[in-house]
């Protein structure tokens, strides 16, 4: 028998080939269905979960991928066994991270990270710091209200005593007012006195008969008691004798002649002549 290629002597060689090309178009159709499968699995954002432990990472077992080439049946088999469909190789379960700060606040939010020690001795300076400004702040605020406080009483005492001054010589000028007062009026009632002892010795003189032979310059002092109404009340008291007993008795009889003495108008004045000191001289 000569050497004839099957596909002539039994005419199926256009279905083989158109077989074959099929099966390749769905290999072709399979590996972009999983490629972009597998892109849309990547491509889906992450969610983190919190675990106390990381788990294990989970592995699947990796079948070999397929070779297309391989995979192609050979042309002159009258009845291909049906291929098998490749099968995507899965990714691996990557294990899971910590997600950063900015991926998931709610972890940093719920458990902050610890502190170095670095970081709390600097915090705790920091506080120390903080805390001696505030201290030498209070401290400077306490001085200066102190100070205000201070010159607040010196000038409260500063005014006192200027007023206390003030008052010391208000008290002292009114005190030399009723001082010059007095001394005024008891000026004014020893001259009114005199005025009056004056008229009370005219008087006497005028009735005295003084007798002869009393030497000029002859002086008689007697206290004499004198009624408000000017009366003279008996006996008067000589308090210096002239040396002439005539002279002593004329004076004392001239007394008696003048009643009422001449007294002041002023009642209270008067009350100063109840005992009038009387001094009486002879001049010719």
């Amino acid at each position: 028998m000569p050497n004839t290629p099957i596909s002539a002597e039994r005419g199926v060689g256009p279905w083989a080939w158109l077989l074959a090309l099929g099966v390749h178009g769905l290999f072709l159709a399979v590996l972009v269905v999983g490629v972009s499968w597998q892109r849309r699995v990547v491509s889906t954002p992450l969610q983190a979960e919190l675990w106390s432990e990381l788990p294990a990472p989970a592995t699947s077992p990796q079948q070999p991928a397929s070779n297309p080439e391989q995979s192609v049946a050979p042309p002159p088999t009258p009845a291909p066994p049906p291929t098998p469909l490749p099968q995507v190789q899965q990714p691996a379960a990557k294990p899971a991270t910590p997600p950063s700060p900015k991926a998931s606040p709610a972890r940093s939010a719920a458990a902050p990270a610890a502190p170095s020690p670095e970081s709390k001795a600097d915090i705790a300076l920091e506080k120390k710091k903080r805390q001696e400004q505030e201290q030498q702040k209070l401290a400077l605020r306490r001085q200066k209200e102190l100070e205000a406080q201070l010159r607040q009483e010196r000038a409260e005492a500063a005014q006192e005593k200027k007023q206390d001054d003030a008052r010391r010589a208000l008290n002292e000028i009114r005190h030399e007012r009723q001082v010059q007062l007095a001394q005024a009026v008891q000026a004014a009632k020893a001259a009114q006195i005199d005025r009056y002892k004056l008229a009370i010795i005219n008087k006497i003189k005028n009735n005295t008969e003084v007798p002869e032979g009393v030497p000029d310059g002859t002086t008689l002092d007697v206290d004499v008691t004198i009624l408000p109404t000017g009366e003279v009340l008996t006996p008067i008291k000589i308090v210096q004798s002239s040396g002439n007993a005539l002279y002593d008795q004329a004076v004392i009889r001239g007394i008696m002649r003048s009643q009422p003495l001449p007294l002041p108008p002023d009642m209270a004045l008067r009350r100063d002549f109840r005992t009038t000191h009387l001094q009486l001289r002879h001049e010719k």
